[in-house]
């Protein structure tokens, strides 16, 4: 009962937290902490505890090359949200988890070393950041009052999904464990979010910044899956969070070095 309180509480507190910042800040910079290692450490946690740290260990490393799952997702949602059809958001989340799972299953097949997953993610990584790269900003005008209702669905779309990756990632093993890592289990509601309060085109300017984000988790994953044999689960958890996060405290800095400036 300890386990799954903690599960639903980080969750909640993620996705809320994302949601914030698109509204208060712009949906650019939601996108990329949105490709943060948010899922990667509640799993990894919850793994490490209740399956040892040699399941965790395999599990960041079938975890890296399921950030192409994670794109090919991404890609998507990204299209069905262009093709302006009714009930957008569920048609737009149907297709992204058809192409997670497609890809997904196409990854269990392959046995993977650190250098083949790396090079394979960081390769989609640097194509999806090509491809849709774009400067539009589409920064939310309108902040909507927090209702109950609107809190309460946030809350428990963020609960449903990481409850329900977390329960079948324990049971599959841990080559699936770690693909499962790559599931977009905050991203996905936070995406549903934006998507039924604002429009697809917020959405689209999210998955075009994600890209940035997921170099994030990939560091994550690569120091987790190096230092966990070393120091266990927590410290490497420790470890791995602190060098995403000086990626992206210094990507901050690069962006706002990068930013025009204002005109006098």
């Amino acid at each position: 009962m300890t386990l799954l309180l903690a599960k639903i509480f980080v969750s909640v507190f993620v996705v809320l937290g994302l949601s914030w910042i698109a509204e208060h800040v712009n949906p650019r910079v939601a996108g990329i902490l949105s490709g943060m290692p948010l899922g990667a450490v509640l799993i990894t946690f919850f793994v490490g505890l209740e399956l040892g740290p040699e399941f965790a260990t395999i599990s960041s490393l079938y975890a890296i090359p399921s950030i192409v799952s994670t794109i090919a997702f991404a890609m998507g949602y990204f299209f069905a949200s262009r093709l302006d059809l009714r009930y957008s958001p569920m048609w737009s989340s149907l297709l992204g988890l058809i192409c997670y799972i497609t890809v997904a299953s196409g990854l269990y097949r392959i046995s993977f070393d650190l250098m083949l997953g790396v090079g394979l993610s960081f390769v989609c990584l640097v194509v999806f950041a090509w491809a849709f790269n774009s400067r539009e900003k589409n920064k939310v005008q309108e902040k909507p009052q927090m209702t109950l209702g609107r809190l309460l669905f946030r809350s428990g779309m963020a609960a449903a999904f990481v409850v329900g990756i977390t329960t079948i990632a324990d049971t599959v093993g841990p080559r699936w464990s770690g693909l499962l890592i790559g599931f977009p289990m905050t991203f996905l509601p936070f995406l549903l979010i934006i998507h039924l309060t604002y429009s697809a085109a917020h959405v689209r300017t999210i998955i075009r910044n994600f890209p940035l984000g997921l170099v994030g988790l990939l560091i994550f994953l690569i120091s987790a899956n190096q230092t966990i044999p070393i120091v266990g689960v927590n410290f490497a958890i420790a470890i791995s969070m602190g060098c995403a996060l000086t990626y992206l405290t210094a990507l901050g800095l690069v962006l706002n070095r990068l930013k025009p400036a204002p005109a006098e």
